[in-house]
């Protein structure tokens, strides 16, 4: 789990890299020694200089009208020439993925939206590379794998009631920012709920919000490693201000991590933290007995989690039955 600026450092670099390829391309487009191209690549030169010595001529304050005359003269020319050996008139120019910057990562000295774009898809890589499922869509959720017979437990039938569930996560996503609610996703295992927490983390990305993703077991024994062995670089904090930080936090799998004093302090802090600067987090578990989360938990993080908004998940296992199609 990378922080926020460790992202940037790395989208910035993907970006540099991207300017890299499209200069080196355009050298390899450069005319080659031979007729009719010297001329294009003598008139290219021209080109370079006369805009140099019209940028210093308006810095020191000179008319520059002679030497904007010389460096237009100059471009008429390439392109004259470049189109008599049948290449458009930015043939020798750089293809640069984003126009906007010219893959310089900025724009009026802040970080151009290309820049963002890039540290959505390396946190969408890195959430499917720390979940068991790849980022999908609310669509991918088949409501056939719903049964239509009742249950008590949500007031009628399980799959319309799944299908307003389903729609109402998809309206919280589309229409997420900081002052969205906290979910707590809970049901049995294997009835999509981690789908459904994946699905939101795609739609909030594309917002172009920051989300982080934990597997509650893997989270907490990596902290709790850090905490009772060696870490002489703070990753411990780092990571807690990481999740603690976070526009959109999803927790999962909650319950079945391994119980102890250092969990329950940690959880608490966590939760803590984030209702306390009023971040929405998401949690799915598989506990749907309140008495037994508050046993597990305690009083104290069982009243946080109460702040949470309570979304049932209904039904049959879907992974069985997915397996003996």
């Amino acid at each position: 789990m990378r922080t926020k600026n460790e992202l940037y450092q790395e989208a910035m670099r993907t970006v540099a890299a991207r300017r890299q390829v499209a200069r080196a391309r355009a050298e390899d487009a450069a005319p080659k020694p031979k007729p009719p191209f010297p001329p294009c690549a003598m008139q290219k030169k021209r080109c370079g200089c006369g805009g140099i010595r019209c940028a210093l001529a308006g810095a020191a304050g000179k008319d520059r009208t002679e030497a904007a005359a010389a460096l237009a003269d100059a471009k008429q020319k390439l392109t004259a020439l470049l189109a008599q050996s049948g290449r458009p008139a930015d043939a020798l120019e750089p293809r640069f993925v984003c126009p906007k910057c010219q893959d310089t990562g900025s724009v009026n000295g802040r970080a151009c939206e290309c820049v963002h774009k890039v540290m959505q898809q390396l946190r969408r890589k890195e959430i499917e590379a720390l979940s068991s499922l790849s980022i999908a869509s609310f669509d991918s959720m088949e409501l056939r794998y719903y049964p239509n017979r009742a249950d008590e437990k949500v007031g009628g039938a399980i799959r319309p009631y799944m299908a307003d569930m389903l729609a109402d996560l998809r309206s919280y996503a589309e229409e997420f920012d900081h002052h969205s609610e906290s979910l707590m996703l809970f049901g049995n295992a294997g009835l999509g709920k981690t789908h459904a927490a994946l699905a939101i983390a795609g739609i909030v990305l594309e917002k172009g919000y920051d989300v982080i993703y934990v597997s509650s077991p893997d989270f907490f024994s990596k902290l709790e490693g850090l905490h009772f062995g060696a870490d002489p670089a703070g990753e411990e904090e780092t990571l807690m201000q990481t999740a603690a930080g976070a526009d959109l936090l999803i927790l999962d799998d909650l319950g079945s991590e391994f119980n102890s004093a250092f969990l329950i302090s940690s959880l608490y802090s966590l939760l803590n933290n984030r209702l306390g600067a009023k971040l929405p987090t998401i949690v799915t578990t598989n506990i749907t007995d309140g008495a037994l989360l508050e046993k597990l938990y305690t009083e104290k993080i069982s009243s946080r989690l109460s702040a949470f908004v309570p979304c049932l998940f209904a039904g049959d296992d879907i992974r069985t039955q997915k397996a003996a199609e």
